[in-house]
């Protein structure tokens, strides 16, 4: 298989450029990857920063590390994960401010109405990487009767996929949540998991009505997603 990771960006605010660094060298020696240090110049463009250099030097995978704004009790990204994904067409990882990622032993992948390929690629390349446990999770009940079977199929498709083609360790779990993020989530956290693997939109938010209605008018700003709610990282992977 061929490196997937070669150039890691990872942007960084001067207030917390230590802690910042340290999870950066942490991940590139997991990854064997180099890394491309990015300092804001204005909050302003800060995105388009990220956006900008990410496209010119080839980057691969982007690191956000959370960190507490001000008024704010949760943790927060520095810019928005689904349009960095969506504008450059790579992975980003977020990941707490503390404590550092210490491993990547068990990763969960979530399985909904579709085939997710693209993470299942990525969790093959991490898996052989750093022999990692794929656990994959699906919900087994939905208010769609079609939409749960659909989504059991997929959920042993997905199995024989990585066991007919790894020798990786694969599990398998249908959870009670109706909701994908959730059952992801939940999972995750039972298991003490390492890494979420995740996509962009629907299947990163959380339940909930607000959250819904947040994330539909106001471009999930501030939305009760995976990679905002979290402390397990999560990487986020364009279908």
């Amino acid at each position: 298989m061929n490196k997937l990771f070669n150039h890691m960006l990872v942007p960084v605010d001067q207030e917390d450029e230590e802690g910042i660094v340290q999870q950066a060298l942490h991940m590139a020696d997991c990854l064997h990857c180099q890394i491309h240090l990015l300092y804001k110049i204005s909050d302003a463009r800060w995105e388009k920063q990220i956006i900008d250099y990410s496209k010119r030097h080839a980057v691969d995978l982007i690191l956000l590390v959370k960190k507490k704004r001000t008024g704010h009790s949760q943790l927060r990204t520095v810019a928005d994960v689904d349009r960095l994904v969506d504008k450059t067409l790579c992975p980003v990882l977020t990941v707490s401010d503390q404590p550092a990622l210490s491993s990547l032993k068990n990763i969960v992948l979530p399985v909904g109405d579709h085939l997710p390929m693209r993470k299942l690629l990525f969790a093959t390349y991490l898996g052989r990487t750093v022999n990692s446990t794929i656990h994959l999770v699906a919900p087994a009940n939905n208010s769609d009767p079609a939409m749960a079977v659909g989504m059991r199929h997929n959920l042993q498709k997905c199995y024989r996929l990585l066991r007919e083609n790894t020798n990786l360790s694969v599990e398998c779990q249908a959870s009670p949540e109706e909701n994908l993020a959730e059952a992801a989530w939940d999972y995750a956290k039972k298991i003490k998991a390492d890494l979420i693997l995740t996509s962009p939109g629907k299947e990163s938010m959380l339940s909930g009505f607000w959250n819904n209605l947040r994330s539909k008018f106001f471009r999930r700003k501030g939305s009760r997603s995976l990679p905002n709610t979290s402390q397990i990282p999560v990487m986020t992977i364009l279908s």
